[in-house]
């Protein structure tokens, strides 16, 4: 039977080792540094050949680095003769820019997903991808992809202590989200309008309903401009209690500072990014879709 194996880059190891313990299968972190020029040193921590690997790498933070780690490590398993590479990213980058805005400007979510097709990455899985203008990651990556959900976590978690919330999706992008995690508690869910001026600068609109408590759902929170915004007008409706769920904190600049004074009560967060807020795990769903990929049931979804 082939070996399974989990290695990781350098930020992902808490959530590696979490997933590894859950299946009963080894994890190994690699070897990775810094010259004193900025690149990068790596090295694989294990004998890999004939090995089926599990590659855990997280773009939370320096994206760019991540990438480079990724493709290092992910071509150099295959020069070592490892069998199947499987991607587990469970925060996935630069989907944000999935159109040419502006003549000339990259389209920076086709040249990542090349990036790791040609990297001999053989398959993908992710946690509340930010798509948009693609509705599946199959129009992205030519890879086996397989994305799971953390609202239902972050909803039951949530509604564990506020069982009257108003589910609030910030802006139109975030109404999956909202449905998704509204779905899970039988609650009701509402749809603010965002208008963005600039990378960070948004304002939002929208009908609202009387009320007290209100929970904010989005996929991602990196500078909390749309959170604040968004807690504001709940605020300027009489809601006293706002509380915000996230997937991925990124909170980026002074995104805590900005949201805390806005007037939200908690913040609750997974850990697919390292932040002071995680209170829900993603290990056991991403567990579970490795063992589905690896059964070969859903290779797409």
């Amino acid at each position: 039977m082939e070996q399974i194996v989990i290695i990781s880059g350098s930020q992902a190891n808490a959530l590696a080792q979490k997933v590894a313990s859950q299946l009963g299968i080894p994890h190994y972190p690699s070897t990775i540094r810094y010259f004193p020029d900025g690149e990068l040193y790596l090295r694989l921590p294990t004998d890999v050949k004939g090995k089926k690997i599990i590659l855990f790498e997280s773009f939370a933070r320096r994206p760019n680095d991540a990438l480079v780690e990724t493709v290092f490590l992910s071509e150099t398993l295959h020069d070592k003769g490892a069998g199947e590479v499987i991607l587990v990213a469970p925060y996935l980058p630069y989907l944000r820019q999935d159109s040419e805005f502006n003549p000339g400007e990259i389209v920076s979510a086709k040249m990542f997903s090349t990036m790791l097709s040609k990297a001999g990455i053989d398959a993908l899985v992710t946690v509340d991808p930010h798509l948009h203008r693609f509705k599946d990651l199959s129009e992205l990556f030519k890879m086996k992809t397989l994305k799971v959900s953390a609202m239902p976590l972050l909803a039951e978690y949530f509604y564990n202590y506020h069982q009257e919330a108003l589910v609030v999706a910030p802006d139109e992008e975030a109404e999956q989200w909202a449905k998704l995690f509204s779905g899970k508690v039988n609650a009701p869910y509402i749809v603010l309008e965002k208008h963005r001026f600039g990378d960070t600068e948004v304002e939002v609109s929208g009908s609202i309903p009387k009320g007290t408590t209100a929970v904010i759902v989005d996929d991602i929170i990196s500078t909390g401009g749309t959170i604040v915004e968004a807690a504001e007008k709940l605020k300027e409706h009489g809601f006293t209690s706002i509380h915000v769920c996230v997937t991925h904190a990124l909170l980026v600049q002074d995104a805590e500072a900005k949201i805390f004074q806005a007037g939200v009560k908690s913040l609750i967060a997974t850990d697919t990014v390292i932040n002071p807020y995680m209170r829900v795990s993603v290990a056991k769903i991403i567990g579970e879709a490795l063992e589905r990929l690896m059964s070969h049931v859903g290779n797409r979804a």
